[in-house]
């Protein structure tokens, strides 16, 4: 509750002395947007998770602009009762809302609000969040994770002792950033992918760099935000 609290406070305070207008963030969907699975004796097809949401350039939240319905709703393949704490690691962290069960996904009793979810779209999207944040500079952050994305590094069918084992997410979550400056006129940046949240979803750090991951990189071809100041 202190956390929610502590960040509503910020959201106020940044919006006394706000750069009125529009945070656009446009997604170009890369080659593994789409990808193929089996599960069991079916091939299915996935697109991933997605959380897009603001920081201060210190690293403080600030708010979500998006995120995808599965991730909103905690609603999972296998049914009612599945957690997928690594599915979004760094954003649901950076939200700082813990579920009861301690996970900081939301669950079914405690979903986002539908303002900020909705599904994964089928391809290229962007997204529009009006802004009366303080001038200045901004992190605009996008995470990524696309389920049964094995690769060498994240093979398929490992025994559960092995570190590297997870149920379903394959390649950890890919985190994009750029920094933008809101105040007059038109900025904009081109996000670039920084590195990888945990495999687990045991924290909300970001590992740096980005090796190992093959497709989860292809997820995205480009993201790009911009600021429009209101006239």
């Amino acid at each position: 509750m202190r956390r929610t609290i502590t960040a509503l406070a910020l959201a106020a305070s940044l919006a006394a002395a706000g750069a009125q207008g529009r945070i656009e963030i446009s997604i170009q969907a890369g080659p593994a947007f789409t990808h193929q699975a089996r599960m069991g004796f079916i091939l299915v097809k996935t697109r991933p998770q997605i959380a897009v949401w603001i920081e201060t350039n210190e690293g403080r939240y600030v708010d979500t602009v998006f995120v995808t319905h599965r991730s909103a709703f905690a609603d999972w393949y296998g049914g009612k009762g599945v957690r997928r704490p690594e599915a979004l690691p760094i954003w649901s962290r950076a939200r700082g809302i813990a579920a009861p069960d301690g996970l900081f996904m939301p669950d079914r009793a405690h979903p986002l609000a539908d303002a900020v979810s909705g599904p994964t779209p089928a391809a290229d999207f962007s997204l529009s969040w009006k802004s009366s944040l303080a001038p200045g500079r901004y992190r605009i952050r996008v995470e990524l994770n696309q389920s049964f994305d094995w690769n060498e590094a994240y093979p398929d069918k490992l025994p559960k002792t092995d570190p590297r084992w997870t149920e379903a997410n394959g390649q950890p979550s890919v985190l994009w950033e750029g920094e933008l400056e809101l105040g007059q006129g038109l900025t904009a940046v081109a996000l670039k992918p920084l590195g990888t949240g945990a495999l687990k979803g045991e924290d909300g750090r970001m590992r740096v760099g980005l090796e190992g991951m093959t497709s989860a990189r292809d997820i995205a071809s480009s993201i790009t935000a911009r600021f429009l100041a209101s006239p």
